[in-house]
């Protein structure tokens, strides 16, 4: 059974039977309800019960009161409203002013196989809705759930441990919390006293033990000023993941570990020297794998080089790394790029072949001459 109630304060009145309620309107609510809660509802001014969710909607809407409707008895009851109470169709309510249907019992009595030829779906829709058998489920509103957890302490932590103890009980408590709405962790906040940091998760996940392995490593890379005082755990919802194996491919390692690696590495080095790769934004050369037989192997950053040239044709070269006669060039080849930013490059491009018979790719810049990579 459904409830639907009508009046100014309707989703609240609705939330203290049941926390899923649909909210229709701002003053229309509907929730399922139970035969203990009926005796409760019917102090209400405004409020219906039917079998069907719409059913109790235009009851609710339009009776005063309180209205029960019993399985089955739909049309009869809703049968003495205009047909201006379902909701506004002005080409349907047109054809049905020609037919000369005025309330709802006019058009529950009419047959279903000629409303859908003549109206089709939105014409069958309303039909079901006047004799009250439209069954649908109900749509709730989604509840707002935080999941954090806080403590004071009367007497601060001074040690590591205690501290990453506190942590650890409430990310099992918040992770439990997630697992119980089938959603995941996509960030961590975490403050110690009025210290706040967000660490960002490269997936996301519920997994206690991991969240706690990359406090530890942002803790011991950041550690607290003073003795901690005041802990909150807060964790941003995401959707979960989802994995979809190949049987035909080993498995690949588990991201778990390797961001806990990752982890371990920024807290030896620093965390601006642990870089990941990233898909630029930009026809720079260098940023992306161009189709080529042979592979290429680029200088990070670019080898400065010092070229001597004849009628602007390179013919020596001379880097720390290596030098010598130039045997066979091609090019140049001129290119540019990135003009609305203020690191604009412009250059010519040259494959060189020295004695030895190595392949490089030099360019010419504003600033000098480059050795880009080498061809393998």
């Amino acid at each position: 059974m459904y409830a639907c109630i009508h009046s100014d304060d309707a989703g609240e009145l609705a939330r203290s039977f049941s926390p899923f309620v649909e909210m229709i309107d701002a003053r229309t609510a509907v929730f399922s309800i139970t035969a203990r809660q009926i005796t409760a509802i019917r102090r209400l001014k405004r409020a219906a019960i039917a079998s069907t969710i719409d059913a109790a909607v235009l009851a609710a809407r339009h009776f005063d009161g309180f209205t029960t409707i019993a399985p089955g008895d739909e049309s009869r009851v809703l049968g003495t409203l205009s047909i201006d109470a379902l909701p506004p169709d002005p080409e349907i309510f047109e054809t049905l002013e020609m037919w000369g249907i005025r309330t709802l019992a006019d058009l529950a009595r009419l047959p279903e196989n000629g409303i859908v030829e003549r109206l089709g779906e939105r014409g069958l829709r309303q039909y079901r809705l006047a004799r009250g058998a439209l069954d649908r489920p109900l749509q709730p509103e989604p509840i707002e759930v935080t999941y954090e957890e806080c403590a004071e302490f009367d007497h601060p932590l001074e040690l590591a441990e205690p501290v990453l103890l506190v942590i650890g009980r409430f990310l099992n408590e918040l992770c439990g919390r997630l697992d119980r709405r089938s959603v995941s962790a996509g960030a961590l906040n975490l403050m110690l006293n009025r210290t706040e940091r967000t660490l960002r998760l490269p997936f996301p996940t519920r997994d206690s033990k991991f969240l706690l392995k990359l406090v530890q490593h942002d803790l011991e890379a950041h550690k607290p000023d003073a003795p901690v005082e005041k802990i909150r755990v807060a964790i941003v919802p995401a959707e979960s993941r989802r994995v979809q194996h190949d049987l035909f491919e080993p498995s690949a390692p588990e991201p778990e570990k390797l961001e806990l690696t990752l982890g371990k590495i920024r807290a030896l080095v620093g965390e601006r020297n642990v870089k990941t790769p990233e898909l630029r934004d930009t026809h720079r050369p260098g940023w992306s794998v161009s189709d080529m037989r042979l592979a290429f192997r680029y200088f990070r950053p670019p080898m400065e080089a010092r070229v001597e040239t004849e009628g602007g044709v390179p013919k020596q070269i001379s880097t720390r790394v290596f030098r010598g006669k130039i045997a066979q060039t091609a090019g140049p080849w001129r290119s540019s790029g990135d003009w609305w930013r203020e690191d604009a490059w412009n250059r010519d491009e040259w494959d060189i072949a020295v004695a030895d018979g190595a392949l490089y790719r030099i360019y010419r810049a504003p600033a000098g001459w480059f050795v880009e990579g080498i061809y393998d």
